[in-house]
Order: structure tokens, then sequence, then C-alpha cells
């Protein structure tokens, strides 16, 4: 009994590891792409950004808003008509031929595995009669449908044009909402598949090297990249674990093993270290003597260390900023008192939603929990004991 009792009380200081050893978040110091972007897939929360909305040539990455077009605007089950334009496209390709018939499914396929561009124009003349109309209507359905501001295209597959442009943030934005489609998360995450078309029969593979696992990251649910010499290297990447789903947008890195080591150093510090929270729905915010509210309960993400700062526009315009006075997430309010006087003032919340400094609760109550368990246990014995000596 002295043996069971003297184990009890040295499990009784043994430090309890409650959960898998946290990781030490480091945020990326140098990246060799010119722009990129870590947002929640979910939330749209601003993890990481650098030149975020700096104008640039997307390439093949155009082709995820394309996609997203499709999807909404056309049957899946439609037969396409190949033109000779759309099978002369040059570029990636999936060898089209002029008066082949297919699916719109299979040309979508094509289009986001193989990158073929012959596939994405005869997507856009099947939906709008022309690249021309395909463009003035995609640039609407951006800027109206999804809200990105600084987005103008003039083709559906990214070969290089002036007037064709993106930000990091907009792709970051455009890969989100299309994110919510489950016919695009399936084409999206398509590693390979049979291709048969008149002029072409082989085995299609996604271009995107940490989606097929030759550059291994478990994580990655989906991807999309593109080249052209204007634009250089451009990536977009999805990934997610028990705890978040991230998108990664990297834009314009001189190789490929620069673009996807940025993607991997993104993607380690997106993923780890990072929570979400909420911000009642209702919750109301001051600005002068103007008041604010929030219409919907809103989700954001951010580090798990550190604060949270709100701060309020006088035209009603909410943002969270990080400790680093970095923007996290920004919404418009509604709202719920209007007064000219609009003094420049720091916001004042009814509900205050500053993070503090996190700290493991399951460190301290866990332990508490064994101790009392390992008390009883100590107690239980000891009376056994003294009974028998009785």
């Amino acid at each position: 009994m002295k043996k069971i009792l003297s184990i009890l009380l040295i499990l009784m200081f043994i430090p309890a590891n409650v959960k898998a050893e946290e990781f030490k978040v480091t945020k990326p110091k140098m990246l060799f792409s010119q722009a990129a972007i870590v947002m929640d897939t979910q939330t749209g929360s601003i993890l990481y950004s650098k030149n975020k909305h700096k104008k640039m040539n997307p390439a093949s990455i155009t082709k995820v808003a394309t996609a997203i077009y499709a999807l909404e605007h056309g049957n899946m089950e439609d037969t396409v008509t190949i033109s000779k334009n759309a099978a002369n496209t040059e570029g990636s390709s999936v060898y089209l031929l002029p008066g082949e018939k297919m699916s719109l499914r299979q040309l979508l396929q094509g289009m986001m595995v193989n990158s073929g561009n012959d596939a994405a124009v005869a997507i856009a003349e099947h939906l709008d009669g022309s690249v021309e109309s395909f463009s003035e209507n995609i640039n609407r359905f951006l800027k109206v449908k999804i809200g990105v501001n600084n987005t103008h295209f003039t083709n559906p597959h990214g070969l290089y044009d002036k007037n064709h442009y993106t930000t990091a943030y907009d792709m970051g934005k455009i890969t989100n909402y299309a994110m919510k489609n489950e016919e695009f998360k399936k084409l999206f995450s398509i590693e390979e598949l049979p291709w048969s078309g008149e002029g072409w029969e082989t085995t299609l593979i996604n271009h995107h090297r940490m989606l097929i696992d030759e550059i291994p990251y478990p994580e990655v649910t989906g991807g999309k990249n593109g080249f052209v010499d204007e634009a250089k290297h451009t990536l977009i990447t999805t990934a997610e674990n028990n705890q978040l789903s991230v998108t990664v947008v990297t834009m314009n890195a001189q190789s490929k093993k620069a673009i996807y080591r940025d993607t991997k150093s993104l993607l380690d510090y997106g993923l780890k270290g990072f929570t979400r929270s909420i911000i009642p729905e209702d919750t109301q915010f001051t600005y002068g003597k103007d008041i604010y509210k929030l219409t919907d309960n809103l989700l954001y993400t951010h580090p798990t260390k550190g604060k949270v700062t709100e701060k309020l526009s006088p035209e009603g315009k909410l943002t969270l900023l990080n400790s680093l006075n970095e923007e996290i997430y920004s919404i418009k309010l509604a709202s719920a008192k209007s007064n000219r006087n609009r003094e420049d003032s720091t916001v004042s919340a009814t509900n205050g939603h500053v993070v503090p400094e996190n700290f493991n609760k399951d460190i301290i109550f866990y332990p508490i929990i064994l101790y009392f368990i390992l008390l009883v246990i100590a107690g239980i014995a000891m009376f056994r004991h003294r009974e028998q000596n009785i």
C-alpha cells in the first residue's frame, strides 16, 4: 500500500502534457514573390499580405475565375462545338479540333487540370458568344457578385494583355468565393484524370506540384498554377487542417522553386498558430455620436497570441487590425443612429473584443482535475489501510 501511495504522489508532480506540442508561428521575413496573400478560406480574414493591392498579370490563375463563372452560368452537361478560333488558341492546350464536340464539364476539367487555353476559349464562346462578350460579363460578375475592385480581364485564360490584370487580394477573394461551390472544389482538387478527345488520348496530370505530392504537403486540397513571360510564375493553393482552411496566392516569382518555397512558408504560417473568434450579431459600435451595428455574427481569424484592435471609419466601415496594425478583416456596418457630428475618434464598442494574450486553459484545468482524482484515490487507500490496522 505504501508503494501505491508513493507512485500516486509521484504522478501528482509529473507535468501534464495535455495537448500536442504548440507550434511557434514565424512570419515569413522574405518572399521571392512580388505579391502574396494568405486568407482564411471561410472567413476571408487576412493572415499575411505583401503588395496585396498591386495590379499584376495573373497568367493562368485567371482560370479560377473562368471556372466559377462557368459553373454559375452554364449547364455542365451542355454539348459544346469547338470553333476554329478556340482550337487555334496559343499556349497550353488539350489539343481540341475544330468541329469537335465535348461537354462543358470535360472542357472545364481540361482547362483546370491541364490549363488548356483552347478549352478556356471554347467555354467563353459557348457561354457568351465571343471572348469579348465573355470578358465584359465576367468583369461585371466579379465586381458585382464577388466584390473585387482591382480586376479587369480581357480573356478567359490569362495570356498576356496589358489590360488584363488583378491583385493577390482579389484572387484570394475570387478563390474563397469559388470554394463555396462543391463542383468547383472537385475541379480544383483533381490530381489526374483520363482524357479522351478527337485530337488527344492521354491521362491529364495536374500541374500544381503540391497537389500531386511532387512537393509533399498533405494539407493541400486544391490549386492552380500559371506562367507567362510577362507575369512570371503565379500560384493559388488551398489547404486545411483540423483548425483552419486557408487560401494562399503568390504572384510574380522568377522560378517554380521560388514560388513553391514561398507557398510552403505561407501555408506553414497560415495553418499554425491562428484561431477564429466571433463578434455577435447586433453588437454596436460608436464613432463620435454615430452608432453602427453588425447585422450578422462576424467570424474572423487572428493569431492565437496577440490582440485584435477594432477601428471604425466615419462611414461605418469596421476594420480589425492585428498587433502589427495590419488589416485582418473589414466590413461595412449598418447604421443604428445618424448624427452630423462626426468627430475624429477611436472606436468604442458596447461589447469589447480585444483578444488578450492567449493561454492554454487546459494546462490549468486538466492538472487540477487530475490532482483532485489522485487525492481522492490516495485518501481512499489511506482509509482502507487504516481500517486494516485497527
